[in-house]
């Protein structure tokens, strides 16, 4: 699982733009879906935004609130 982290990532969205999380922690570009769950049960969380604004991604991916960080990797 190359460049999960036990931090979240931070992105940057803008007003407008959709982004796909990765669920299954394959994908080689995390934390945006690369397709590398083709072939099993995993689908991407796909998040519109309608403003500007800073996201913590979980990169620990044991988050309660996926694809978000909820502090999870502190415990």
């Amino acid at each position: 699982m190359s460049g999960w982290q036990n931090k979240p990532f931070v992105v940057e969205v803008k007003k407008g733009d959709s982004k796909a999380y990765c669920m299954c922690g394959l994908s080689k570009n995390p934390p945006f879906c690369d397709g590398s769950h083709q072939g099993t049960s995993h689908t991407p969380k796909v998040v519109s935004y309608d403003h500007d604004e800073t996201v913590y991604v979980c990169g620990c991916r044991r988050s309660k609130n996926l694809p978000f960080c909820d502090g999870s990797h502190q415990s």
